[in-house]
């Protein structure tokens, strides 16, 4: 019976096989030519499949660094001989002796598992605290195995290290797509430039093909699909889960080679062809006579809950105050008929992605409330400014880590405004003695899920456009 031989990944190089120099073969072979009395040619090439055998049962010290410490994600960095089947939801670290334990591996900082494990759990996706989502992520095992307790490689990737995670969970959301997915593959995958494989459980293929300026930013190598997949892939490098490190943005000290927002707004600058780096400056003057270019203000609307409801009255305010203004919920894609519309279909929305982030990149303000659709301000140059109006329910601190602190990690400008009992039309389903007024503290306790019924779902706002001007005012004088 033959012994399946395994493919080597078309991708890299082959490997350059042994290097055992002649002086030395000749010298083995005469040495068991003198012993056993084999015919030289026949011993020669048994020295030969000798150096090839051990070179590929070498199995190297494993290196594992793990962080389970974090709040958003656990992950783990393995090198070594990894080998990843999908099928089974297993990941092995190669050990060249049996009976290797985590206390081995990772030796005194092994607080993440205990000393004594040969294997651990994880669940590769950014939403650690979230029982309820995290329950139907796909659990993946570590194990620690010796060369014989593994698997045999199916498929062997020499020269590219590979990246495990789950793109289940929010999947589908906008804001989730970017803070759970995305910007989190960016941390961990942008420093490999592009040499990097993604093996993804619970992949859904429209999302790579409305993505697919992004994930082909991040990899050259297609993406391998692990639960339709019964292969046995084999590394010398894998991560385990992603690095999520804030609410939709970067921690530049805790990211492989500093990487911030602001480079990642240049790299999806750089997909999707985006031509401007910064925004308008008010003291600009353009054309011959001297006429002031007026900013240009994008308000994001909403077709259902959270809308504007005196839509018309903010958008005539800010073209008092100076702006060139247009309300736009981006998203919805314009009428297409035959084929035009079945090729739009089979896109999965890649080609919506690009002419809304071409249309964001056109402006140099931005104001919506609350919600996914301020998610596209990563396609506004830099200097902009965002405005973003918190609906009523104590909503500010969510509202800020969302979309206060990504601006301003993206060299943009940021204005918060809260606002009034008397702006929300929860005032026309509640008495102002309510505690939804009153105290919203003991509906946050009792659920989240309370929470989007009444204060997500239930409510629009109708601005005060004489308290709100003050915000446009300050809006355009920021781009100054």
């Amino acid at each position: 019976m033959k012994v399946p031989v395994p493919v080597r990944s078309k991708s890299f190089k082959k490997s350059r096989g042994p290097s055992c120099s002649l002086p030395l073969l000749l010298l083995i072979a005469g040495v068991q030519f003198l012993v056993i009395g084999k015919p030289f040619p026949s011993l020669l090439l048994d020295s030969r499949n000798f150096f090839n055998l051990a070179e590929e049962e070498f199995i190297p010290e494993p290196q594992v660094s793990c962080d389970f410490n974090g709040t958003r994600s656990d992950y783990c960095d393995l090198a070594g001989a990894i080998r990843v089947r999908g099928s089974t939801s297993e990941v092995f670290v190669v050990t060249p002796r049996r009976g290797t334990t985590a206390g081995d591996v990772v030796a005194a900082n092994a607080s993440w598992v205990a000393a004594d494990a040969t294997s651990w759990k994880m669940k590769p996706y950014t939403r650690k605290g979230e029982t309820r989502i995290m329950s139907g992520v796909t659990e993946f095992t570590v194990r620690l195995a010796a060369a014989d307790e593994a698997p045999g490689c199916d498929v062997m990737h020499e020269d590219v290290p590979a990246v495990v995670y789950s793109n289940g969970g929010y999947c589908g959301n906008y804001y989730h797509d970017f803070n759970d997915n995305i910007i989190p593959l960016f941390v961990t995958t942008r420093h490999l430039a592009r040499e990097v494989q993604l093996l993804v459980t619970q992949k859904q293929a429209w999302w790579f093909r409305k993505y697919g300026e992004i994930v082909e930013g991040l990899t050259r190598h297609e993406a391998v699909d692990l639960d339709g997949d019964d292969r046995v892939h084999c590394y010398r490098r894998v991560t385990v889960g992603l690095r999520s490190l804030k609410d939709m943005s970067i921690d530049p000290r805790r990211s492989p080679n500093n990487v911030s927002m602001v480079d990642f707004k240049r790299f999806l600058m750089w997909r999707y062809a985006l031509p401007r780096e910064h925004a308008i400056r008010t003291e600009e003057e353009d054309g011959e006579e001297g006429r002031r270019r007026r900013p240009r203000l994008l308000i994001i609307t909403r077709r259902a809950k959270r809308r504007f409801v005196n839509l018309e009255e903010i958008v005539a305010a800010a073209e008092e105050v100076g702006f060139e203004v247009t309300a736009s919920d981006l998203m919805t894609p314009p009428r297409k008929e035959g084929e035009a519309a079945a090729k739009a279909k089979d896109d999965g929305g890649q080609a919506r992605m690009a002419d809304a982030s071409a249309t964001v990149n056109s402006f140099d303000a931005m104001l919506a409330v609350h919600g996914s659709g301020l998610t596209n301000l990563v396609f506004l140059p830099m200097n902009a400014v965002v405005v973003q109006v918190v609906p009523l329910g104590r909503m500010e601190k969510l509202a800020m880590d969302e979309y206060g602190v990504p601006p301003r990690d993206m060299n943009m400008r940021y204005i918060q405004y809260n606002i009034t009992a008397e702006e929300s039309t929860l005032s026309d389903l509640y008495p102002r003695s309510h505690p939804v007024f009153l105290d919203p503290g003991p509906i946050h306790k009792q659920s989240w899920t309370l929470v989007k019924d009444i204060y997500l779902s239930k409510q629009d706002v109708r601005l005060d456009i004489a308290r709100f001007r003050p915000v446009l005012q300050k809006a355009l004088d920021l781009l100054r």
